[in-house]
C-alpha cells in the first residue's frame, strides 16, 4: 500500500515534467533536519535528531515570479523523551508529500531570492522507538501513521543556464497532527501532544 502511493507520486511528477512547456520543471533535492519532539506534557521534555532525507521536486511557474511546487520527500524525523528517570529515543521515515506556492524577486545577476509556504501530508514507513533503561513493546506501533505539517522558509536560485539552476532553502516545519500514539503507551499521557517539529536545510538542482 504504501509503496503504492509513492508509485503514483512519482509518476504523476515525471508526467508533469515531460512536456516541453518550461512552466513545468522536475528536479532533485537533499536535506538534513534538525527534528525534535515537541510536547506539552508536564512532567516531560523532549530532545533533538540530526536527521536526513532526499526526494524530487516539481514545480509549476504559473507566472513569472510566483510557482506551485510539489513532489514527494523521504525523510527521518523524531528526537527524544525525557520523563522521570527514562530516556526514550524517536525515529521514524515518512514519505511527504508537500503542496507549496514559492514567490519570487526578480533576478538579480545570476541570483534570485524566494520566499515558500505550504503544507505537507506524510506517510510513516518504519519507526525505531527505545527507552532507557528497558525496551518495551517491540510489536506493537508507537508512532502514528499519518501525518500533516506546516512550513515556511526561505530560499536562494542560481541560474545555470538553459533553464537549470541550483537552489537552497531553510524551512521551518510545525506539525499539525499527534505523531505519538500516545494509548500505546502508559507512560505517555493522552492529553497531552507530542510533535516531530523541524528545521531543515535543503540544497537541490532544478531541470
Amino acid at each position: 500500500m504504501r509503496l503504492s502511493i509513492t508509485g503514483l507520486f512519482v509518476f504523476l511528477i515525471v508526467g508533469l515534467s515531460s512536456g516541453q512547456d518550461r512552466k513545468f520543471q522536475l528536479g532533485v533535492i537533499g536535506s538534513s533536519q534538525i527534528s525534535y519532539l515537541n510536547t506539552n506534557q508536564t512532567n516531560a521534555s523532549g530532545g533533538s535528531a540530526l536527521t536526513f532525507g532526499f526526494g524530487a521536486l516539481a514545480e509549476y511557474n504559473f507566472t513569472e515570479r510566483y510557482s506551485f511546487t510539489s513532489g514527494f520527500e523521504f525523510v527521518r524525523r523524531g528526537g527524544s523523551l525525557n520523563l522521570n528517570d527514562t530516556t526514550a529515543s524517536y525515529r521514524a521515515n515518512f514519505i511527504q508529500i508537500p503542496i507549496q506556492i514559492k514567490m519570487r524577486t526578480r533576478q538579480f545577476g545570476y541570483n534570485t531570492y524566494f520566499a515558500e509556504m505550504g503544507f505537507a501530508l506524510g506517510f510513516e514507513t518504519g519507526e525505531e522507538v527505545s527507552w532507557e533503561p528497558g525496551r518495551f513493546f517491540e510489536n506493537s506501533s508507537l508512532i502514528s501513521l499519518f501525518d500533516a505539517t506546516f512550513r515556511i522558509g526561505l530560499g536562494w536560485e542560481y541560474d545555470l543556464g538553459g533553464g537549470t539552476k541550483a537552489l537552497a532553502r531553510l524551512q521551518y516545519h510545525r506539525a499539525l497532527t499527534n505523531n505519538l500514539l500516545s494509548d500505546e503507551d502508559p507512560r505517555l499521557n493522552e492529553q497531552s501532544l507530542y510533535r516531530f517539529d523541524y528545521i531543515s536545510v535543503t540544497v537541490g538542482i532544478l531541470f
